[in-house]
């Protein structure tokens, strides 16, 4: 009974934080695309002024959003790898 007590509560721990992650996930997802409209608006903004004034802000954005999505593909591999461990969990729940 207490493993399965323990398993119970690991498994509560790991679906709390996967639920977390795609939270995490949906934040970054959301802050990316405001990026995107924020680059694209600035590209369109170009046309209108001299490029040497919108280089450094734009290579600003460039990089934020280069570390967004490697935060993103971070988030996407830990959500991965928790629901391979609750796989595991649940076969040996089940077994």
């Amino acid at each position: 009974m207490v493993e399965l007590d323990q398993l119970d509560a690991r498994i509560r721990a790991a679906a709390k934080l996967l639920t977390q992650l795609r939270d995490e996930k949906r934040r970054l997802e959301t802050d990316n695309q405001e990026l995107v409209k924020r680059v694209r608006a600035l590209e369109a903004a170009a046309g209108k002024h001299p490029a040497e004034n919108l280089k450094p802000r734009l290579k600003a954005l460039e990089e934020e959003r280069t570390t967004l999505l490697g935060e993103r593909r971070v988030a996407a591999r830990r959500v991965e790898e928790m629901l391979q461990k609750l796989e595991l969990l649940e076969k040996a729940v089940h077994a």
